[in-house]
C-alpha cells in the first residue's frame, strides 16, 4: 500500500491505511526474512515509517504521544545488534576504502578489523537472542495494529496535517543551525532524525503536486544520506575508542582518516541544507497548503 496519502480520502483514513499497512509489512518480514540482520534493518524503517505518519497528525491526534512511544520502544528492542550491523557496513562502504586509498594500513590488517566486528555483531546478537527480541517486536507490532482502526484523528484536510508538518520542517531547520554552529555528534544526529521525518512528511503528501514533491524527496534523500554517512562514521569512532577495539596505532590511523571523512561530509551537507531549509516555516506551511488546495479542490484528476 502506498505511503502517500490519496486526494480521493480522508486524512484521518489515509493515516489508518498507511500505519496499517507498514504494521503488515514488519510483520512480514520478521515471518518471511531470510537474513536476520537485514529483517532487522527492514522493521526498524518500518517503525519509523509509521512514527512519522504519527507525527503528520500529532496535534490532532490525542493519543500520538502513546502511539510514537510504543512504536520506539519497539524498534529500541534491536537497535544495539543494528548498530552493530552498520558498524560492518560503515568500514565496508566508507572506512575501508579511504584507508587503502591512503595505503595507511595493510589487507591483513584490514582483514583482522573487519573479523573483530563481525565477531562482535555476531557476540551481540547471540547475548541479546534476536529471535526472542523479534519475537517481542512483532508482539508489539499485533498489538499496535489492533488500535489502529479507533485512532482519534480529530479533523481532516490540510488542517490535519499543517501543523505537524511545520513542527517537523522547523525542527528539521532548527537542528541544522546548531549543528553547524557546534559540529557535535549529538547535534548532527538530532539534526538526521529531523531530516528524515520531513523527508517521510514530503512523501506522505506527495499527491499535492507531484513532480516538486518528488524532487524535494529526492534531495532530501541525498542529504539524509550524507549526514546519516557522518552519523555512522561518528558512532564508529566512539565504539572503537569505548570498546578499544583493534590494537592502538590501529586506532590513530583509524581516528585520522574518521576525522576527515567526517569533516567531508560536514561540508558537502551545509549548501543543500540551507537550500533545503531556506523558507520560514510558515511560508512553507503556506506554499504546500496552495498545493493542497489546488489538487483537492480543483484538479479533476490529481
Amino acid at each position: 500500500m502506498e505511503y502517500t496519502l490519496q486526494p480521493d480520502e480522508h486524512v484521518s483514513d489515509g493515516i489508518k491505511r498507511i500505519v496499517d499497512g507498514k504494521i503488515e509489512r514488519g510483520i512480514d518480514h520478521i515471518d518471511e526474512g531470510d537474513d536476520v540482520h537485514e529483517t532487522v534493518h527492514e522493521v526498524r524503517k518500518r517503525c519509523k515509517e509509521i512514527r512519522a505518519a504519527v507525527r503528520l497528525v500529532r496535534p490532532v491526534l490525542p493519543t500520538y504521544k502513546r502511539e510514537n512511544v510504543h512504536y520506539r520502544d519497539a524498534a529500541r528492542r534491536i537497535s544495539d545488534i543494528r548498530d552493530a550491523h552498520a558498524a560492518i557496513e560503515t568500514f565496508d562502504d566508507h572506512l575501508r576504502p579511504a584507508v587503502e586509498a591512503r595505503g595507511a594500513l595493510d589487507d591483513s590488517t584490514l582483514a583482522d578489523i573487519r573479523a573483530t566486528l563481525v565477531d562482535r555483531r555476531e557476540t551481540m546478537t547471540a547475548e541479546q537472542d534476536l529471535e526472542r527480541r523479534l519475537a517481542q517486536v512483532r508482539a508489539d507490532l499485533v498489538e499496535g495494529r489492533d488500535r489502529v482502526p479507533n485512532l482519534p484523528i480529530a479533523t481532516e484536510g490540510y488542517d490535519a496535517v499543517a501543523g505537524g508538518l511545520r513542527k517537523s520542517y522547523k525542527r528539521a531547520r532548527n537542528r541544522m543551525g546548531e549543528a553547524y554552529e557546534e559540529p557535535e555528534f549529538e547535534r548532527f544526529h538530532e539534526w538526521r532524525k529531523r531530516i528524515k521525518y520531513h523527508r517521510y512528511h514530503t512523501r506522505l503528501l506527495r499527491r499535492v503536486w507531484v513532480g516538486p514533491m518528488k524532487r524535494r524527496r529526492a534531495e532530501l534523500k541525498q542529504l539524509s544520506d550524507i549526514i546519516g554517512y557522518e552519523n555512522d562514521l561518528a558512532e564508529f569512532e566512539m565504539v572503537m575508542h569505548d570498546e578499544e577495539l583493534f590494537a592502538p596505532a590501529t586506532r590513530e590511523i583509524l581516528n585520522e582518516i574518521l576525522t576527515a571523512k567526517r569533516s567531508e561530509f560536514h561540508r558537502q551537507g551545509r549548501p543543500l541544507g540551507e537550500r533545503l531549509f531556506a523558507e520560514a516555516p510558515d511560508r512553507l506551511i503556506d506554499r504546500l497548503g496552495a498545493y493542497w488546495t489546488a489538487t483537492h479542490e480543483y484538479d479533476p484528476a490529481p
